[in-house]
């Protein structure tokens, strides 16, 4: 289940608990209207930065029109329930022309740091030499092996709400194996280019330490052909793959129409690169969130955790080099194809061609136009993986 992180949030001799929708000042409990409290909680959440007025606007009132004024007495309603004051704010700083930032030091117990219930450990297997990082979450008969995109990092992201809420939903009753991919995230970072093949094989290893021995696959975006190479090679070892916004060749070809050309392709790396430690490619990403600050910097301090400019770019000439077409007539395991209509990222029809190319494989067109999976409509998802979960694995 997902955890009331909030509990954790204690500065100054108060606290604040979003759960229970309780702020209390040296443990009395203090009376709050409702839309105070969610200000507070805002600038709380968001307390790494300034928050600007039109922010606070469009965020706790964004079907109503509200004047600068009352913005302001919602301020000063704020700083009397948390016993601030604006001229010396331990609390709530107005920034002059910017906003209003959270400036107390927050104290967050170690139970709180992440946002789900049934978290394993972070755990190393050695594939020829490189360590590979991996955990689990929850428990039961049917193993769900997630094989990310681009870049993950297996502590930063059950610290994110939405991918707390997909994967909860996703291991509920079964158990989620995770890992990060070599130079990524916690796992060893090297300094060469990981070929398709080694992937494979730290996919074979997570899933053999973790005494799996027949999970579904779900692979995303840049993990698609690995899962594909993986199905066809170890189908003992599949009960079932899932692919979601993904594709089999890297770059546009005379019969295959559905990615960027080289020239494209390698201007985006560029441009990738050249905003990292930014909200790189938000915009393609997730543009449904592109505009909101808090998905920027959270986003820009995802990136930088988990991998570095040079390691993408190597991860990415190989990802354009990339080609799995001649090997997907070999995929004999129930297959599910998934992809979002407007996908910015990765054409729908090179889900749709993908699905074509595997014997049997289901394909399901999305709404929305977000490539992340857990932004946006998550039920869609959820939903349509659903019947490809219920075969029971071997663990």
């Amino acid at each position: 289940m997902i955890k009331p992180s909030a509990t954790s949030f204690r500065f100054v001799g108060r606290s604040l608990d979003p759960v229970l929708r309780e702020l209390r000042l040296n443990d009395e409990l203090r009376e709050v209207e409702p839309k105070v409290f969610d200000l507070i909680e805002y600038l709380l959440r968001n307390r790494e930065r300034v928050v600007s007025k039109d922010e606070l606007q469009d965020k706790l009132w964004p079907d109503v029109v509200v004047t600068e004024a009352s913005l302001s007495r919602a301020i000063m309603k704020a700083r009397k329930a948390l016993d601030d004051h604006a001229r010396e704010a331990e609390i709530i700083r107005t920034v002059p022309r910017k906003g209003f930032r959270f400036v107390a030091d927050v104290r967050e117990p170690a139970g709180s740091v992440f946002l789900v219930d049934g978290l394993s450990d972070v755990h190393f297997v050695e594939n020829n030499g490189i360590h590979i990082a991996w955990r689990t979450l929850g428990e039961g008969p049917t193993d769900v092996f997630f094989a990310p995109g681009f870049v993950s990092h297996l502590d930063t992201r059950y610290r994110i709400r939405e991918v707390a809420e997909f994967d909860t939903q996703l291991a509920a009753g079964r158990r989620l194996i995770a890992y990060d991919k070599r130079s990524v995230g916690l796992s060893e970072r090297i300094g060469e280019r990981p070929t398709l093949e080694e992937n494979v094989g730290d996919m074979l290893a997570v899933l053999d330490a973790a005494k799996s021995k027949k999970a579904v696959i779900f692979a995303v975006s840049e993990s698609g052909p690995v899962a594909c190479r993986f199905a066809a090679k170890y189908p003992d070892r599949v009960t079932a793959l899932i692919l979601y916004g993904t594709f089999a060749c890297g770059l546009k070809d005379d019969d295959y129409p559905h990615m960027w050309s080289r020239k494209t392709y390698d201007a985006w790396v560029d441009s990738l690169i050249s905003q990292w430690g930014g909200a790189a490619s938000l915009e393609l990403f997730a543009p449904s969130i592109s505009d909101d600050p808090a998905a920027q910097d959270g986003w820009a301090r995802y990136l930088r955790s988990a991998a570095t400019p040079g390691v993408i770019r190597g991860m990415f000439e190989v990802l354009r080099d990339i080609d799995v077409r001649d090997e997907l007539a070999g995929i004999n395991c129930p297959t599910l194809v998934l992809h979002r209509r407007g996908d910015r990222l990765v054409q729908c029809s090179a889900g749709r061609d993908l699905a074509e190319r595997i014997p049997g494989a289901k394909f399901v067109e999305l709404p929305g136009r977000d490539h992340w999976w857990f932004v946006g409509d998550q039920q869609s998802v959820l939903q349509a993986m659903q019947p490809y979960l219920q075969a029971t694995s071997e663990p």
